[in-house]
């Protein structure tokens, strides 16, 4: 039998919530696939959930298991890697891949993400990751090819036991009226330009800022954690730029559509970001947008020779802006289209077998 571990709940906005949230509704579309909704965050029901997991698939064999890195850290608390009892688990996950066929899909890892984008660390991620990965009968999935890489070069993982789907998009459906009056009063002889995505401070949105305020063309920014931007537009009295609030990633792609090109300012000497492949990168194309992007080493191979985006040092976009036409936008859209489809979780996906 097939089964799909669910271990998230609540409405996807950014991210690695995004690739779960399409991983799920691609396994709901199988028929011959059970879904195991071991999400909770009652820790009696975790508990509950974790020795239903462990003894029921302890006596089945030869089932296909598919789950996400985060569903172990759902099924075990977090605490338990910062033990001895973390050997109880490997051990457990090993005997699981044994007796079954056993995946588990890695859309990031959290100690060198942490390490590299400033986030709060945890030490024992990299024994974590370093104990997972010493599983020899276990397929993992990744969401980029230089994650891959680095994993079996840093990590000594087997590469017969790396798969490799990049994260996608829905495809956009046609945005309403409410959709489009966001965007009106907006001077159609300026360029849009759109940043979908975490706003927090510190991941370069205050570089974006200050190039975008010195530009004749317009920045929209989408997204949680922005509330602080409206305060700090209207203390510099900055006009061009506008912070229009979190919406659905559906809501979002609309509103996308309505611009002129996407924007990934991530710093590119961060090493990190040269090896994921951003979720708005395939959100930009499925939304029909060029891309305007740092030069992110897996993002630059995976769009080689697609000529839909355009990669540059960041200290030069102010001046690729304040030279951007139309007529230069609607030949990279049009290349663009060419190369949607690709980009659809649809297409991604369709491949995945267990």
């Amino acid at each position: 039998m097939n089964f799909y571990i669910k271990h998230f709940k609540g409405v996807a906005i950014e991210g690695g919530g995004v690739r779960n949230e399409a991983f799920y509704q691609y396994f709901r579309s199988v028929s011959s696939v059970i879904i195991n909704d071991v999400s909770a965050t009652n820790i009696f029901f975790r508990i509950l959930n974790a020795l239903k997991f462990s003894f029921y698939f302890r006596l089945r064999h030869a089932d296909h298991i598919f789950m996400h890195m985060g569903g172990i850290f759902v099924l075990f608390p977090t605490f338990i890697f910062q033990t001895p009892l973390a050997r109880l688990v490997f051990n457990f996950l090993g005997q699981i891949s044994k007796n079954h066929n056993l995946h588990i899909e890695v859309n990031d890892l959290p100690y060198e993400q942490s390490r590299d984008l400033e986030l709060p660390q945890q030490a024992f991620f990299q024994s974590f990751q370093r104990e997972l990965f010493k599983l020899k009968d276990v397929t993992f999935h990744f969401a980029s090819f230089s994650m891959r890489d680095y994993v079996v070069r840093f990590y000594g993982l087997k590469e017969e036991q790396c798969k490799v789907l990049i994260n996608g998009s829905d495809k956009l459906s046609e945005p309403g009226a409410p959709t489009v009056d966001l965007l009106k009063g907006l001077d159609a002889d300026k360029l849009k330009y759109v940043y979908v995505g975490s706003l927090n401070r510190g991941r370069q949105i205050e570089d974006l800022i200050e190039i975008y305020a010195q530009a004749g063309h317009y920045l929209l920014l989408l997204g949680p954690g922005g509330e602080w931007i409206d305060h700090d537009l209207q203390s510099k009295q900055i006009q061009n730029i506008k912070y229009l609030g979190t919406f659905t990633d559906q809501v979002a792609l609309q509103i996308a559509s309505l611009c002129d090109m996407g924007v990934i300012p991530y710093d590119d000497s961060r090493f990190y970001y040269n090896i994921c492949y951003p979720t708005k990168v395939s959100f930009y194309l499925a939304a029909g947008l060029p891309i305007l992007c740092t030069k992110l080493a897996e993002t630059e191979q995976v769009l080689k020779g697609k000529n839909v985006a355009k990669f540059l040092d960041i200290h030069t976009w102010a001046d690729f802006i304040s030279k951007s036409s139309r007529e230069e936008h609607t030949i990279l859209k049009q290349n663009v289209l060419q190369h949607q489809e690709y980009f659809y979780w649809s297409s991604i996906l369709q491949d995945l077998k267990l």
